[in-house]
């Protein structure tokens, strides 16, 4: 080879030739992207995933003691008919269960979501004709939160122990400069003022009478202002109870002479959890369950370290047996990523240091190698411009990209190489075998960026995603065309490129290697030209038989890669007719599968695969099982196979609604709304829900398919009212029967008191056993106009028949 630079008088013109022959513009420009890089890389905001577009606004009624056929007629519907002319409104689905129902809207991506909030608003408190006793609606939109660290609460103490703490521990992580959001599952409190029937007949009583004395006696008032020479004086009353211990002097009747009845002679007074039984373990000790979340423009990293330090520093001052266990770091999965892809970054770098330096030079390959740092670090400097942060998302575009941006340096590189072994060394030479290439090798880089380019355009709830993964693999590819065009020219123009030794092992690779392409290799390219029709056509066959493959399932087809989950975790949805300790046997039950699981595992692979349990009831009718795994190191296989097992070893529970298994970070396997989903249109609600259980019957014959679930009503029952014709003598309707059997046995709301920052009811009713009890409901007591009681029994005939628990709408139709 001659590497001694040979005289060129040519002018050379154009960026290439200025950077060639200007090599400290080269190393500026490389310094300034390597150095903007970094600063941006320990700066740039961290996720677990990108910002998600949720242009969702959602509307809540609750309406107690209201069936769900009520709530669609009364409520639902006239709401859908409100908003149905408002052409931002993508999508509306509705949906009515016992004591409420929702509005979920999806709105256009074009649309300013807080315009359409305020439209839904004043269309939906424009109605005048919802019923009497439901509480006001609730509008909002949905704001994207970032799971950032979960943590548990463990002792061997009662619940209501228990949340005082859990409290504290809230406050005080709101107290930490970067925590903006902590939610606990601590049921919330309430105040149960219970009252037998026969008591309230006894001293001739009402539940409204009750509830009446309560809201006279536990308020503040205001009595006004007094205005003296001393200025102005606010005359106040401060009465207000806040505990059940207060409420019990409340006088309910006062007599002639005075006596008084108070409310602890008449009935049992409860300041306790909202009624309902409620189950929640962590590795078989009592727990609360305490999230932390982040905000879409908040760094998750330094808020899961912020985090981790409090639970180390809290843990030396909680009493004796009380600690907090941390549960779920999502920043595990953010971290690993950025580990990944600095490995794949090195090993790559060393690939392709290796192979050049195999076919070329090492400098050349050094220099090649550099370019990978520098186009990462070019695109790392210029994402916040684009709002894109390191996320999960972003660090997948990075590893995807890593092996197309060398190629275009790799070109250039050996083209300057070539002209510099057929010349001589030297900047012309150099500027001339990159400009040989130059256009070929851009164009095949700018082929790529259009490609991707549409994907920037997307909209729609995974638009971020596609966005996140476009923008970086266009800034990488626009990095590497600076870095091969004006940068890599200069380096090896200015790189002194020894002779080789005609007797070394690279004289002899170079001579066997060309010997193969000058011969073999050579004459296959001839034969291929000359049989060129029939080549052609073995590719297009090739390409046949790949569509083929597809199309026999072969090779799968995915929407999105699974990866399995660190903390995988079972739901289970029942019947709305179960109760809550049948919904607690039921998760019971599962969590015994799981445990009996991990114990085959330990017996077969010396390995446990599961870290903790934690199982917890979320109301009566809904549970959770989560199940964190050991290190990825020590586990015997991974979530997938232990969610096979789950599912072969699953009992057979009575009641499930729902039963799914989320064993896949992105939401797969069961978890979320599951792979594909189907909607039956109908008006008649027992059509409907025959004809879906007939179809899950057929999608249950598929193999492959699990965690099928549905909306399916579960045919609860429900007892229906009809009026006896001594009702109509004594001035009774259904109307005014229906609010006092429901006052009754659902109870009244007296008041709401603000306790610890905590919304508390005051709720005034029969006692659970009577409530429950049907045979109670003939002996509710009813009021006619004129004043006297009346057995319910004596002027309605009860009927039990199979109810609807639940209704969805869609479009106008069921």
């Amino acid at each position: 080879m001659n590497n001694t630079e040979q005289p060129n008088t040519t002018k050379q013109t154009g960026l290439i030739a200025y950077f060639a022959n200007n090599s400290v513009a080269a190393n500026l420009m490389m310094f300034f992207i390597i150095v903007m890089g970094l600063i941006s890389y320990f700066t740039i905001q961290r996720q677990m995933f990108p910002n998600i577009e949720v242009n969702y606004i959602t509307v809540n009624a609750n309406y107690p003691g209201a069936s769900p056929q009520e709530i669609e007629e009364s409520i639902l519907i006239k709401i859908e008919e409100s908003l149905k002319d408002i052409t931002e409104i993508k999508k509306g689905v509705y949906r009515a269960f016992r004591n409420g129902g929702s509005a979920s809207l999806e709105i256009n991506t074009d649309a300013e979501l807080t315009d359409v909030l305020d439209k839904v608003k004043l269309r939906v408190d424009g109605i005048a004709t919802f019923p009497a006793g439901m509480e006001p609606v609730t509008i909002s939109q949905i704001e994207f939160r970032q799971d950032v660290i979960g943590m548990t609460l463990v002792a061997d103490l009662p619940l209501n122990e228990l949340k005082p703490i859990a409290n504290q521990v809230e406050d005080e992580l709101l107290q930490l400069s970067n925590v903006s959001l902590v939610v606990n599952d601590v049921p919330l409190d309430e105040i149960a003022i219970e009252i037998e029937p026969d008591t309230l007949r006894q001293y001739n009583l009402t539940l409204s009478d009750v509830a009446n004395a309560v809201r006279r006696y536990s308020a503040n008032f205001s009595a006004g202002q007094l205005k003296t020479d001393a200025g102005v004086i606010s005359v106040r009353v401060e009465n207000q109870f806040y505990s059940g211990e207060e409420f019990r002097q409340i006088p309910v009747k006062i007599g002639a002479n005075g006596a008084k009845v108070l409310l602890q002679d008449i009935a049992t007074i409860k300041d306790q959890f909202v009624e309902g039984e409620r189950y929640f373990k962590f590795n078989g000790e009592n727990a609360v369950y305490l999230s932390v979340k982040a905000t879409e423009d908040q760094n998750i990293i330094p808020v899961a370290d912020s985090v981790k330090a409090y639970i180390d520093q809290k843990n030396k001052e909680l009493p004796l047996g009380v600690r907090l266990e941390p549960l779920m770091d999502m920043t595990y999965y953010l971290n690993a990523r950025l580990d990944m892809m600095k490995a794949n970054l090195l090993q790559g770098a060393i690939l392709v240091a290796i192979m050049l330096s195999l076919f070329l030079r090492f400098k050349l390959a050094l220099w090649v190698m550099i370019g990978l740092p520098v186009c990462f670090l070019g695109a790392m400097m210029l994402m916040p411009l684009f709002g894109i942060t390191i996320n999960i998302v972003s660090l997948f575009a990075f590893i995807m990209v890593l092996g197309i941006v060398v190629d275009d340096a790799i070109v250039i590189g050996e083209s300057a190489y070539t002209e510099i072994e057929k010349k001589g060394g030297g900047v012309v030479n150099v500027v001339n075998g990159a400009k040989r290439v130059a256009t070929p090798a851009t164009f095949g880089v700018l082929t790529t960026i259009a490609v991707f380019a549409p994907f920037t355009l997307s909209s729609g709830p995974e638009s971020a995603f596609f966005y996140g993964i476009s923008v970086v693999v266009i800034l990488c590819l626009i990095f590497s065309l600076i870095e091969s065009k004006l940068i890599l020219p200069a380096h090896i123009a200015h790189t002194h490129f020894s002779p080789i030794n005609p007797d070394g092992w690279r004289a002899r690779f170079n001579k066997r290697f060309f010997g193969f392409v000058n011969g073999p290799y050579r004459q296959f390219i001839v034969n291929c030209i000359k049989w060129r029709w029939t080549v052609l056509f073995s590719f297009i066959a090739l390409l046949i038989f790949t569509f083929a493959l597809i199309s026999s399932n072969q090779v799968r087809m995915i929407p999105s890669p699974k990866v399995p989950h660190d903390f995988p975790q079972i739901n289970v949805e029942m019947n709305d007719n179960v109760s809550d300790i049948q919904t607690i046997n039921a998760i019971r039950q599962i969590e015994a599968m799981v445990l009996e699981i991990d114990k085959q595992t330990e017996r077969e692979e010396g390995q446990k695969m599961i870290r903790d349990v934690l199982v917890f009831n979320q109301d009566r009718t809904e549970a959770q099982l989560l199940a964190p795994l050991v290190d990825e190191g020590l586990r015997p296989y991974n979530a997938f196979e232990l969610s096979r097992r789950w599912r072969e070893a699953m009992p057979n529970i009575a009641g499930v609604k729902s039963l799914t298994i989320q064993d896949d970070v992105g939401g797969g396997g069961g978890g979320g709304n599951g792979e594909f989903g189907y909607l039956l249109y109908g008006s008649d609600i027992d059509t409907l829900n025959e004809a879906g259980r007939r179809f899950i019957g057929l999608l249950q014959q598929q193999e492959g398919l699990f965690d099928i679930s549905s909306t399916i009503d579960p045919a609860s029952k429900e007892v229906q009212m009809s009026l006896k014709p001594v009702a109509f003598d004594l001035g009774l309707d259904l109307a005014s029967i229906a609010n006092q059997v429901g006052a009754s046995f659902y109870g009244g709301e007296a008041q709401r008191v603000i306790r610890r920052g905590e919304e508390v009811r005051v709720m005034v009713r029969y006692p659970k056993l009577t409530r429950e009890a049907f045979s109670s409901l003939k002996h509710a007591v009813v009021t006619t106009p004129q004043g006297k009681e009346v057995l319910l029994g004596d002027v309605v005939e009860l009927t039990e028949t199979p109810g609807i628990s639940y209704i969805r709408r869609e479009g106008g139709y069921r």
